[in-house]
């Protein structure tokens, strides 16, 4: 670790098969897309955020599988995967046809704006592409499928829709955030699970190693970490 890479504006990224937990304390914002008729050309307003889409049709919130697009896996039971039902924190499903609703980018790109800074984003990043990006308004810098595949142990390959092919993401923004960008240049970055916070999501380390990528690109505390499962 170089410490001429800690550059004030800076995240922190943490990467894992398992769910994060939201911290005590903590004023949260989830995502709420349960109940949701499937938009792809309009805004959707919330009353703590708003999300725009410039996405094709068929895309932005979906639910089901697609020639289009996948269903992110949160887990598995027996080798099979498993669904969220619903949002951040719903239970996890066997059938796919249980599953609850997720974002979908096609080759657009989705746009959720907070209605108050946040520090820090989870999500479950499905079947993760190298192509797939998430940019927040903090100047720290893309996230990318390819980083987020090269720190995750466990992870399986490139657009994998079985387990192993999803991530559940973190990042932490120090200096905080009210836009958070999803995009993808070839179909499709899905995504699900989305919780923005004032304080860093909880995580239990395991041992490993982590490294630091500095102003530009972001700094990423890319780890060998675990989540505990919520």
């Amino acid at each position: 670790m170089s410490a001429g890479l800690c550059a004030v504006k800076a995240d922190s990224i943490w990467t894992s098969l398992y769910s994060p937990v939201i911290p005590g304390g903590a004023t949260t914002v989830p995502i709420i897309l349960q109940g949701v008729t499937p938009v792809y050309a309009s805004t959707l307003t919330a009353p703590d955020y708003t999300i725009h889409f410039s996405v094709d049709s068929g895309q932005g919130v979906v639910q089901g599988a697609s020639g289009g697009h996948a269903i992110p896996v949160a887990g598995a039971s027996g080798g099979q995967p498993e669904y969220l039902t619903g949002d951040y924190g719903s239970l996890l499903t066997l059938n796919a046809l249980d599953s609850g609703n997720y974002l979908s980018t096609g080759t657009g790109t989705i746009t959720i704006v907070f209605d108050s800074p946040q520090n820090s984003i989870a999500l479950l990043w499905g079947s993760v592409d190298t192509y797939n990006s998430l940019t927040l308004n903090d100047g720290s810098g893309a996230v990318t499928g390819t980083t987020l595949q090269t720190l995750t142990p466990g992870f399986e390959s490139d657009g994998s829709q079985g387990v192993g092919g999803s991530i559940y993401v973190v990042v932490d923004s120090p200096l905080g955030f009210t836009t958070a960008a999803f995009s993808s240049s070839s179909p499709s970055f899905e995504f699900g699970g989305i919780v923005g916070s004032n304080k860093p999501f909880d995580i239990v380390p395991e041992p490993g190693a982590w490294c630091l990528m500095g102003l530009g690109l972001a700094l990423v505390a890319a780890a060998r970490r675990r989540f505990h499962r919520a």
